[in-house]
């Protein structure tokens, strides 16, 4: 190639670049912080879980509490 072709070629691709935006960075979202956790208890969780709860069952037709 002739030196005047490759400067053509450089203004078009420099040309091309700004009327498409090739090779502009892109604005990336930034992450959330994760806040502190909150510490829970056993018996807590436990609680939250419904561990504690009362339980029934079916026996000789009738609801019965375990």
């Amino acid at each position: 190639m002739r030196a005047d072709m490759k400067e053509q070629l450089r203004e078009w691709k420099q040309q091309h670049r700004e009327a498409t935006g090739y090779g502009k960075k892109k604005k990336r979202r930034k992450k959330a912080r994760k806040g502190k956790s909150e510490r829970l208890t056993e018996a807590e969780i436990k609680d939250l879980m419904g561990t504690n709860r009362p339980i029934y069952e079916r026996h000789r037709g009738a609801f019965r509490q375990k």
